[in-house]
């Protein structure tokens, strides 16, 4: 079998160029990472990611993005549906937690299936950290809220929602990204709680449904295990996340260009290998970029191959149930949010 790199590779156009193309086809990274700046339409992304498939030899190869709905939706315009973010189900969950979670079911399905549709496979969703006063406002209203349990029960269906449509979910931004008081895109945000604490909010969505295929990654530092991030820390990753949360599941890490992470680009990537982080996310670069990353990489190990193995033995298990018109039913889902 022909190595494959960890990378997860985004760019900046909205077609390769035969440089990218000879990198893809050489250098084998496990997936593509599609951002809003290389969509025109849904014909032009599908022929995208068929193209990237193609190069890499992998009908199963991992393409993603980010569609949670509201101000991150990448897969935007009037080819799309237009999703609401979790702060919408604030007033459902109040009134009837029971319907609010059947209508985010229906609604993710319909986001899934309509992923689906135009040849993704994967979502960088849930978002399972919780909201708390004061904290960044990179969360907020991503949140479910402050309730652990309540963001556990929505974001088991949001999962079952995804899976239902073939769609890999990657719950974020494991072990928990809310409690930071900074944006790790533009800062390092410490979290000082102890780990008794976290382990009875923060963690604890994610602990309930480690089951979930994938985890993103934070670069949160959580002070009472490491001074470093999540992403570059063995410690995070072996005793928090693989440990205390148990999952043993694909990790992939949140964007290697957030300024979080210390060092050039390619430093980042080893580190977050070195870390016992299975993939390595990058949502920028090109060609020569990409190279320099692949160099300093080995490629994906025995064990990681073998969660990603397990995942996919865990997608094909669900039966399919893909919504075959989420146009009409986030019509359906607007007017029961209203």
């Amino acid at each position: 079998m022909t190595d494959i790199s960890p990378l997860m590779i985004g760019f900046q156009g909205t077609e390769f160029t035969n440089a990218e193309l000879d990198f893809i086809k050489h250098a084998n990274p496990y997936g593509l990472m599609v951002m809003r700046r290389n969509v025109t339409g849904r014909d032009q992304i599908k022929r995208l990611n068929d193209q990237f498939r193609e190069a890499v030899g992998r009908e199963d190869a991992v393409i993603t993005t980010d569609q949670e709905g509201g101000r991150i939706q990448h897969l935007e315009g009037p080819d799309w549906p237009v999703y609401p973010i979790y702060e919408k189900f604030h007033k459902l969950i109040e009134k009837d937690l029971e319907l609010a979670k059947q209508v985010i079911r229906r609604s993710s399905r319909a986001l899934a299936s309509d992923m689906a549709n135009a040849g993704f496979n994967a979502n960088c969703s849930p978002v399972l950290d919780l909201s708390f006063e004061g904290a960044s406002a990179v969360i907020s209203d991503r949140s479910f809220g402050e309730n652990a349990d309540i963001v556990a029960q929505m974001g088991e269906q949001i999962i079952a929602g995804f899976m239902e449509s073939g769609i890999i979910p990657m719950m974020k931004h494991i072990p928990g990204h809310g409690r930071a008081m900074e944006d790790s895109h533009v800062t390092r945000p410490i979290v000082n709680a102890s780990l008794e604490k976290l382990d009875a909010s923060d963690f604890l969505p994610f602990k309930r449904l480690n089951d979930c295929p994938w985890a993103m990654v934070s670069h949160v530092v959580y002070a009472a295990c490491d001074v470093m991030p999540a992403t570059v820390s063995q410690l995070v990753v072996d005793e928090i996340i693989r440990q205390r949360i148990g999952f043993d599941g694909v990790l992939i890490s949140d964007c290697v260009y957030m300024e979080s992470l210390d060092g050039n680009i390619a430093e980042r990537c080893q580190q977050v290998q070195n870390a016992g982080v299975d993939l390595v996310l990058s949502c920028h670069g090109g060609a020569k970029d990409w190279q320099q990353w692949h160099e300093k990489l080995t490629p994906l190990s025995e064990t990681s191959l073998n969660r990603l193995k397990v995942a996919q033995g865990k997608m094909a298990a669900v039966e399919l149930n893909v919504d075959p018109d989420p146009f009409a039913t986030m019509d359906d889902v607007w007017n029961l949010l209203k």
